[in-house]
């Protein structure tokens, strides 16, 4: 029974992993894809290109975003860190011949931790540059990341 208890953990151990990476890379995608004629290596400069070229921003607009989406992407490079870091140490941990459960748990506690707080990073910098759009720029960029999550799943 001992060993069928290890392997039902094991598998739903591997589950939330493979659930917590797939949310994580799907946020990822989602936040900095914009549509398949706008691939770009950084993904800053991507979004700076899909609202200009989407949303007619205004010098003024430019000012009032530009250090919101600076904040954001520092805050987000810092968070994928974090995801990244829990997910090698999961993976190390599952490999290891004696699984430290205690150990287990904290990694998955800091996967989860660090991929709900990029999704309240994500939800929080939308609204914030929502806020200093004309309601017919805000109404395109929801739009946009209405489909964009709606094709995910």
């Amino acid at each position: 029974m001992h060993s069928r208890l290890k392997w039902l953990l094991g598998s739903v151990l591997i589950s939330c992993v493979l659930a917590g990476l797939t949310a994580w890379r799907v946020t990822d995608w989602t936040l900095h894809r914009h549509g398949e004629s706008h691939a770009h290596d950084d993904a800053e400069t991507d979004l700076h290109a899909w609202m200009h070229e989407h949303l007619d921003i205004t010098p003024e607009q430019h000012d009032k975003l530009d250090p919101i989406e600076k904040e954001f992407e520092q805050r987000r490079v810092a968070l994928k860190a974090q995801i990244s870091a829990a997910g090698v140490e999961l993976a190390e941990i599952i490999g290891a011949p004696n699984v430290d459960e205690a150990r287990m748990k904290a990694a998955l506690d800091r996967l989860n931790q660090g991929q709900a707080e990029l999704q309240r990073l994500t939800l929080d910098h939308f609204f914030a540059m929502k806020r200093h759009l004309r309601p017919a720029q805000a109404r395109k960029l929801v739009e946009w990341t209405h489909d964009s999550l709606a094709r995910e799943h």
